[in-house]
This record gives C-alpha cells, sequence and structure tokens, in this order.
C-alpha cells in the first residue's frame, strides 16, 4: 500500500515532465525541420562530414529538448521560488542600505552565474574574465536602479529615457568595432539564470507593495533595466582598452574531426563527454554561489521549513542538469551545424535572399524555444489576470525577433554601422512609452532581455558569424556579426508596445459604443485617450 501511495505522489510529477518533453520537442521542431531541408538541397552545406554534422545535430536536437525540459520543470520552484521570496522579504526589513547591498550582491551572482554570457565571452575570444567582471557590475548597479524605482515609484519612462541618453553619448566615443560587443552583451546578460531569479525577486517586491495599487506595473521593468547596465558598464571597459589589438580567432569546429562513419560514434561521444563535462563544471560554478546565498539568507532571514528547503533545493538540482544537458548539446550539434549553414550560404552571393529568410526563421522559431520566454510570458498572464495571454505575448515576440534577426543578417551583408539601426530604433521605442499603459512598456522591455537567450547566442549569433566570414573576411566579424544579439533584443521593446496601443484603442472604441448604446444614437462618440492612472 505504502508502494502504491508513492508512485501515487510521484506521479503528478512524472506526468508534468511529459508534458513539459512534448511541449519543448514541439518548440525545437520548427528549428530541426528548417536545418533538414538546408542540409537536403545541394550546395548550401558543403563540408565533407556533411551527414555525419547531419546526424549529430539530429542526436543533439533531441538532448536539446530533454534539457529544456528538466530545467523549466525545475525552474519554477527553485530559481523563482529563491528570487520572490528574497524580494517579499527584502522590502519588508525597511533598511535602505541592506536591500541595495542585497540587491547589488544578488545582482552580480546571478550575472556572473548566467550561462550565455560566457558562451558570448567565449565567442569574442578575449579578456573573458574582465568582461564577465565589468558586466557582472553593471547588472547590480542597474538591479538596484530598478529596486529603488520600485520602492519610491519612480517612472520606468523617465529612467528608460535618462539611461538611453547615456547609453548613446557614451557610444559618440566608443571603438565601432567595440559597439555590437557592448550591446549583445546587455542582450546575453539576461538568460535562463538571470530572467527567472530577476523577475521574481521583482514581483517579490512589488507584491509587497500591493497596498499602492501598482504592484502589476512594478512587477515588470527590472529585467529591462539589467539589460542596461552590460551595455554601460563594457562601453566604460573600452575606454581603459588597447582596441586596435583586438582579433577575432576562428574556432575549428569539433564536427570537422568526423572523418567517416567508421569513427563517427567515437569521436561524436568523446565530444558529448568533453562538452558535459565542461558544461557541469559551468553551471556549477555558476549555480553554487545562488544556492549558496540562499542556504545563508535561508537559515537567517526566511526560516523556511525543512521540507520547503529541500524542495527548492531538489528543483535547483533538475534546473541545473537540464541547463547542463542543453548547453552540452547546443555546442556539439546546434552552434557548429548554425555556423556551417551560415558559411555554406555566405559561399554563395546569389544566395543571401536565403540568409535573410532563414535568419528570420531562425529568429522566429529560435526564440520560441527560448526557455526564459516561456517564464515571462506566463507571468505576464499570471501578472495581468489573464488580459494579456501567454500565447499572443509569444506570438508577437517571435515574429519581432524573426525581424530583428533578418535584419542583423542585412547589417551583416552590407555593412551598416549598428547606430544605423540602434539610434532610430530607441528612439521609437522611447516614444511609445507615452503613448501605451505603462504595463506594457515595462512588459515590451523585459521582452526584449528575455528574447536574447541561449538560442540566440548559440544558433543566431554563430549563423551570423558564418554568414559574415563567407560574405567579408574574419577581421570584420567584431563589427558586422555581432550585434545580431542587440538587434533581437531591440524589437521587441516596439512590436509589444504596438500591441499595448492596440488594446489601448480597442479599449477607447468599445468604451464610446457602450456609451453611445446607453446615450443614444444622437450622441456623439467621444474616445478618450487620457491613460487611467494605476
Amino acid at each position: 500500500m505504502a508502494k502504491k501511495e508513492k508512485i501515487k505522489k510521484a506521479h503528478p510529477l512524472v506526468k508534468a515532465f511529459f508534458a513539459k518533453l512534448g511541449e519543448n520537442f514541439l518548440s525545437v521542431l520548427p528549428i530541426f525541420l528548417i536545418v533538414t531541408v538546408l542540409f537536403a538541397v545541394p550546395g548550401i552545406v558543403t563540408s565533407s562530414s556533411k551527414w555525419e554534422s547531419y546526424v549529430a545535430f539530429v542526436i543533439s536536437s533531441l538532448f536539446v529538448g530533454l534539457g529544456l525540459s528538466f530545467f523549466t520543470m525545475g525552474v519554477d520552484e527553485s530559481m523563482s521560488r529563491i528570487g520572490q521570496a528574497v524580494g517579499e522579504s527584502l522590502f519588508k526589513k525597511k533598511n535602505l542600505f541592506f536591500i541595495v547591498l542585497m540587491t547589488f550582491i544578488i545582482g552580480v551572482l546571478v550575472t556572473v552565474a548566467e550561462p550565455d554570457l560566457s558562451v558570448m565571452a567565449s565567442q569574442i575570444g578575449w579578456e573573458k574574465i574582465t568582461l564577465i567582471a565589468f558586466v557582472g557590475i553593471g547588472v547590480g548597479l542597474f538591479v538596484v536602479f530598478g529596486v529603488l524605482r520600485i520602492l519610491f515609484g519612480k517612472d520606468l519612462r523617465i529612467m528608460f529615457i535618462c539611461f538611453y541618453a547615456i547609453v548613446f553619448m557614451l557610444a559618440s566615443i566608443v571603438d565601432k568595432r567595440f559597439l555590437p560587443i557592448a550591446f549583445d552583451s546587455g542582450g546575453v546578460t539576461t538568460g535562463p539564470v538571470t530572467v527567472p531569479f530577476i523577475l521574481a525577486f521583482g514581483a517579490g517586491l512589488a507584491a509587497s507593495k500591493a497596498s499602492n495599487g501598482r504592484s502589476g506595473e512594478d512587477a515588470f521593468g527590472l529585467t529591462a533595466l539589467a539589460s542596461v547596465g552590460p551595455i554601460v558598464a563594457v562601453m566604460v571597459m573600452s575606454l581603459f582598452m588597447d582596441v586596435d589589438n583586438m582579433v577575432y580567432t576562428l574556432d575549428i569546429s569539433p564536427l570537422e574531426s568526423l572523418g567517416g562513419w567508421s569513427d563517427f560514434a567515437p569521436v561524436f561521444f568523446s565530444l558529448v563527454g568533453k562538452y558535459l563535462l565542461e558544461e557541469l563544471k559551468n553551471v556549477a560554478i555558476a549555480i553554487a554561489p545562488i544556492a549558496i546565498f540562499f542556504f545563508i539568507y535561508n537559515l537567517l532571514f526566511l526560516k523556511y521549513r525543512w521540507k520547503q528547503t529541500v524542495k527548492i533545493y531538489v528543483n535547483l538540482l533538475y534546473a541545473s542538469f537540464g541547463l547542463v544537458m542543453f548547453l552540452a548539446a547546443v555546442n556539439v550539434g546546434f552552434l557548429p551545424t548554425a555556423q556551417e549553414i551560415g558559411k555554406g550560404i555566405g559561399s554563395n552571393p546569389d544566395l543571401v535572399w536565403l540568409a535573410i529568410l532563414v535568419g528570420g526563421l531562425f529568429g522566429i522559431f529560435g526564440v520560441i524555444a527560448e526557455p526564459a520566454v516561456h517564464v515571462l510570458v506566463h507571468q505576464v498572464e499570471h501578472v495581468s489576470e489573464g488580459t494579456i495571454s501567454s500565447k499572443s505575448v509569444l506570438v508577437v515576440l517571435a515574429l519581432a525577433v524573426g525581424g530583428g534577426v533578418a535584419l542583423a543578417v542585412t547589417r551583416a551583408y552590407f555593412g551598416f554601422t549598428l547606430l544605423y539601426y540602434m539610434v532610430p530604433g530607441y528612439l521609437i521605442a522611447l516614444g511609445l512609452t507615452f503613448l501605451v499603459p505603462k504595463i506594457f512598456t515595462s512588459i515590451a522591455f523585459d521582452s526584449g532581455g528575455v528574447a536574447s537567450g541561449p538560442m540566440a547566442s548559440t544558433f543566431v549569433m554563430p549563423f551570423v558569424i558564418g554568414f559574415t566570414i563567407s560574405t567579408h573576411d574574419v577581421s570584420n566579424v567584431y563589427e558586422n556579426a555581432f550585434g545580431c544579439v542587440a538587434m533581437i533584443a531591440l524589437m521587441p521593446l516596439i512590436v509589444v508596445q504596438c500591441m499595448g496601443l492596440t488594446a489601448k484603442l480597442k479599449k477607447a472604441v468599445s468604451y464610446a459604443r457602450t456609451r453611445k448604446a446607453f446615450m443614444g444614437e444622437d450622441e456623439p462618440i467621444i474616445i478618450d485617450f487620457t491613460e487611467e492612472r494605476a
């Protein structure tokens, strides 16, 4: 009887895992199908180990789906739970210095823990530790600014205008080769570790202030401010560096060692073992500080019961295991395959249009596979009490990111400076903040941060790098290829706010029609575009 009861208790967990498994395999399936078509078309992928590479990609896709399933199952009851608990308890302390100090430490810890940042730093190929340190400090400072905004009820729009003014003033004096790296740093910082924690942390702080009626608005925007910090920090870092010695080093794809079918199995599984051990170390180093921080903070302040604490740590292990599997599979099959496809398409001048199309499709379906995106859209639906559906936000984000990647590929080919996109794009985004409900502004800027996660840094970025190497030269990679993550982060800022503007207009028209129905046919329709204050 006891055994049956245990099985019954375990059944919901197993059921939840298989539900996540189905969702994540459906998310990865479109990218898998696109890659399959591109491999089947002659003249795109031309390497001698073409089909061995494809099989490696197929196997990696299976492990990506499994990894995402374990991660998404564990993150809700670990990172999100920790972030919300700490956020709620900090506000209750009523000690501003303590709140600021803890917030800064949290910002630095989750940033250093972010695998996406490490992936990008590795692709840059120099000053990895220095870059991560500056980015961590930048995130820590700007998360503090975000928390102070929540505590003192400051207008998020004004903060965005001020901070982006600083960004573009710095951009005017930063070396053009360094500029795309700075903007990309802001995008990759908000990944699968950072986003669940910061979103929940902000929600916890906002929930503690629910009495002022602004909790829905305050629950978002923290991730967006955290994304600005790395841009400023990396630009400042560049002012003290010798950027003239920046040289991009082209790494040999691990799949190049697949000489034929006879040695496929030993080579492939040795690569899998290598990356599993490497990512296990990286994830352990990343997650350990957060686990230790929670242990100490819980011991001193939260005082959870041991069952609650054990549950959080077990789910943290689930999330960590999934993240290791995901990153290892990405490094073995996804990243080299994306770069190979980019090189193949870029080697044919007549296929530039195909690169733009494929890039757009990778962007659309890549964002659907992003773990952090699913965390965000469900929290949007929860905070808005169902008025903003998770599906509608996901569709809008996917189309926006697809457009962003298509523009990034176009920029890489023609060699346009990134500022031609960033300046008008952010001017439009900041202008829209005065026309849409404030909650949509917060959601939009958060969406920009979370859309540029692991799939962007491990699939889209190498695709654009491969394309740039074939169409230009290795020396153009920093200036032309980097910046694609920044484009991914920019587009949601505009389209999600347009979504909010549409919702606002529909509400106004509906109100006017209702008023006319009650007042009579002769009463003129008056649409009030003024925003209700929260």
